[in-house]
């Protein structure tokens, strides 16, 4: 485990992330360089899979020996990460010294692993390197994550002679990986103690069933004499079955690792926010690249592109959609890295996720996952089209009859959950998803002020004056219920109520997920107004049960064993950044990554682990309070056509780039 000092608070650090819009390689473990499990979208199955390792051997494993020691024991690599999100590790242990790094390079099905070795010393050394790796289990992560129930097969391809392949099969093969070599290298495949080891001058094939392991091996062995360097290279291919996979892995060997390398890190640095606080400049781009790659996928069965909270399956929001985490977390994350992306994300919300906008959550495939209306995130596609629009000035998507429908289809539904007589609407759930006590709540409905006023901005823009009139003044109208009938007596004076009845009865209370806290930042009111300061006053006091009273956290909601991390997050979008910078830049949270529930003095994740779209929200709310230097791909460079045109066609499919035979 390497350890980072930052202030007085270490950032213990055991695991890095990294990936690509293919595949998800969640823990690389800083102690072996291990590769424990990697994942993948499946829209047939409406999850991610993930396939793991065993407790003592990793999915993926580095292997290195001299004169017949390894060198590769526990806590000898020092590790690091280019541009913030490609693995390194590096190693000098006389007579040796080597550099190993994951190269997951964008829009390829797979990875590569890296080795490269430097005799020091002033003698040849007998080397043994290479890789080796277990698959036990495949798991379907759905929010749950559970084993599943097919059959494993190994063995030396036939179609690539030296090259082993795993394969997963039920009725017929549904998903491969491949592991194609650099160079001449003995390859190995075997099950558990019963089965019979399959090498390359075999044809015969290992199975195990589920929770049963696989072994796999790929070495070389040659000496290196002084000074002389060796470079191995491993390519990992995904695909449907054997042939998709090792192709896979063979077009990235034929581009080399060092293109491939080299093409990511421009990518990265393309993409790199800037900012002189290198502290904070890692916390922000970590966490961008992690929302970036870990938020969105392309599946790989179907090649279309998913939008999720999570794609690991520690998170039990995997490969489930919601619209307030893909659009106001999310979203906006993007749009700082790649405005077309967004852009693409926008209009899956628009479309997929259409049909059952607003509950609580879905699968990818838009079909219902947890049922139950939930009025903030009803109101999340309005406002995020409308900051996209803000954003970029790109009108046409205005234009788009699917975008249009979206709009028309959630207004119908906001009618329907309208009272008959007060202009409040209804809902089932909170922001966090828990059950409203009462049926009508302030932050929701303020969603709902927001979404109108967005509503009348956005038809201004293009030039329908009386839908733009009709929705500002439907607008006020809720803002004036809503001041009616939410403001109540609070212990430091008027204040506003979590939720009410319309009947007398009110609940005094606040939910950090949809916070009271935010209502300045969605411009509902003033951050003086005496009744929003008496509800922010009564959120950080001891008065509210869940308050975290600390010198070096910021007073904010947490779940009463910890401290909400986006209860920091809106600290920082309301202005009170200087007690949560302060706290977040010595947090260790998640590796660095954003968390759902965090100690609140040492910032370590409590609770809810590799959450991709509150990884966005921060980097998204630090950018925003500190100005950051956003990179040249987050401007628009596409010409727009003039809003004065009543119809425009949608352009080409944003974030569709034809792909270079040679990088």
């Amino acid at each position: 485990m390497t350890t980072h000092t930052d202030g007085d608070m270490p950032k213990t650090v055991s695991k890095l992330s990294t990936g690509n819009e293919f595949v998800s390689i969640p823990d690389v473990l800083v102690s072996n360089a291990g590769i424990q499990e990697i994942g993948f979208v499946y829209d047939t199955f409406r999850a991610c899979i993930e396939l793991h390792g065993s407790q003592d051997k990793p999915f993926l494993q580095p292997v290195l020996e001299a004169n017949g020691h390894n060198l590769l024991t526990p806590h000898v690599l020092k590790c690091d990460r280019i541009s913030y999100w490609i693995p390194k590790f590096a190693l000098t242990q006389p007579p040796l010294k080597a550099e190993l790094s994951i190269v997951a390079p964008p829009d390829r099905r797979g990875f590569v692993y890296t080795i490269t070795i430097t005799n020091i010393s002033e003698y040849p050394i007998a080397i043994k390197s290479g890789w080796h790796g277990c698959w036990e289990r495949t798991y379907h992560a759905a929010n749950l994550s559970k084993l599943m129930a097919g059959v494993k097969y190994a063995g030396i391809s036939q179609h690539r002679p030296g090259v082993p392949v795993i394969e997963y099969r039920g009725h017929v093969p549904l998903f491969a990986v491949a592991f194609v070599a650099d160079g001449q290298f003995k390859a190995q495949i075997s099950g558990d103690s019963n089965s019979k080891p399959a090498d390359a001058q075999s044809e015969c094939y290992c199975q195990a069933g589920p929770g049963k392991p696989l072994y796999y091996e790929l070495t070389d062995e040659f000496s290196l004499g002084p000074n002389e360097s060796r470079e191995l290279a491993l390519y990992v291919g995904l695909g449907l079955e054997e042939v998709s996979a090792i192709g896979s892995a063979e077009e990235m060997r034929l581009q080399g690792w060092k293109r491939l390398l080299a093409n990511l890190h421009s990518w990265l640095d393309s993409r790199t926010i800037e900012y002189e606080d290198e502290v904070l400049k890692q916390l922000v781009n970590v966490n961008s690249f992690y929302n970036y790659f870990y938020s969105q996928a392309v599946a790989l069965d179907t090649e279309e592109l998913t939008v999720v909270s999570a794609r690991s399956a520690k998170s039990d929001a995997c490969a489930s959609y919601r619209d307030r985490d893909a659009l106001l977390w999310s979203l906006p994350a993007v749009l700082q890295v790649n405005w077309s992306q967004a852009r693409r994300i926008l209009l899956h919300g628009f479309t997929v996720q259409l049909s059952n906008v607003g509950v609580r959550s879905r699968y990818i495939n838009g079909i219902v996952l947890e049922p139950g209306m939930q009025l903030d995130q009803l109101c999340a596609p309005i406002h995020a089209l409308r900051y996209y629009v803000q954003v970029t000035g790109d009108m046409s998507v205005l234009f788009d009859r699917r975008v249009q429908h979206g709009i028309n289809t959630i207004q119908q539904i906001l009618a329907a959950l309208r009272h008959p007589k007060i202009q409040l609407f209804e809902t089932l759930l909170l922001p966090s998803g828990k059950l409203s006590k009462l049926p009508y709540v302030c932050y929701s409905n303020v969603m709902v002020w927001r979404t109108l006023k967005d509503l009348a901005w956005l038809y201004e823009r293009i030039r329908d004056v009386d839908r733009s009139l009709e929705a500002e003044e439907l607008a006020e109208r809720i803002r004036i219920a809503i001041l009616e009938h939410f403001v109540v007596d609070g212990p430091f004076g008027k204040m506003f109520a979590q939720g009410i009845d319309l009947e007398g009865s009110y609940e005094i209370g606040d939910d950090p997920v949809g916070s009271l806290l935010l209502l300045p930042y969605y411009e509902f009111c003033r951050p003086d107004d005496p009744v929003y300061e008496h509800t922010a006053q009564w959120i950080r006091s001891e008065r509210n049960h869940t308050s975290v009273c600390s010198t070096d956290a910021p007073e904010s909601q947490n779940n009463g064993t910890g401290l909400a991390l986006v209860s920091v997050v809106n600290e920082l979008l309301v202005g009170n950044s200087e007690p949560a910078l302060s706290f977040l830049s010595k947090a260790a949270l998640d590796d660095g990554i954003a968390c759902e529930i965090v100690d609140p003095d040492s910032g370590a994740v409590s609770k809810g682990q590799a959450y991709a779209s509150l990884a966005g929200y921060l980097a998204f709310a630090l950018t925003t309070t500190l100005k950051m230097h956003l990179p040249p791909t987050a401007r628009v460079t596409q010409p727009r056509r003039p809003s004065e045109v009543l119809y425009q066609p949608p352009p080409p499919e944003a974030g569709w780039v034809p792909k270079k035979a040679r990088l």
